[in-house]
């Protein structure tokens, strides 16, 4: 919800009357346990699930995985993890390939403008269409979208 505080001044005197009104917006912040960047919210979730489940607490929580669209929010969720997870995990975030073999989509419907693959990552595997934040080699991986992971859900103060 966002808020607005209106203040309404009304003058008189002089032979001079007028009304101004200004509006001073109160900032908007996320939940307590998520982190904040800009107008989006981050959080760890250390439950590990399927790529199909994972998506659905995102979804539960107001959100969707989260997507990634610049180095610095990629860092920001690497930061996320590791604080939430007390070391590096692999996770779930929400890039998948399951309609068409090579042609990326984040669940939240956002553009596709980012990549951090690692080497010779993204594979043209058909069993490999979900995608993970791997620390073993600091990029991202294609993984089989069954396999259980913890993930990053995310959502922004703007759609809400």
């Amino acid at each position: 919800m966002h808020f607005a505080l209106g203040v309404l001044l009304l003058c008189g005197g002089g032979g001079i009357s007028g009304s101004w009104a200004a509006s001073i917006k109160i900032g908007r912040h996320c939940p307590a346990g998520w982190t904040q960047l800009d107008t989006r919210c981050f959080i760890f979730q250390n439950e590990p699930l399927s790529f199909r489940l994972t998506e659905t607490v995102c979804n539960i929580l107001g959100g969707n995985l989260v997507s990634i669209h610049s180095q610095l929010e990629n860092e920001v969720v690497r930061h996320v993890i590791l604080a939430g997870a007390g070391s590096f995990a692999r996770t779930w975030i929400g890039l998948y390939d399951r309609i068409e073999d090579g042609d990326y989509l984040w669940t939240d419907g956002s553009e596709a403008d980012f990549f951090d693959w690692g080497t010779n990552r993204p594979t043209m595997n058909t069993n490999e269409d979900c995608v993970e934040i791997n620390f073993q080699n600091n990029r991202w991986n294609d993984r089989n979208c069954r396999d259980r992971l913890p993930f990053v859900c995310a959502k922004d103060l703007n759609h809400f």
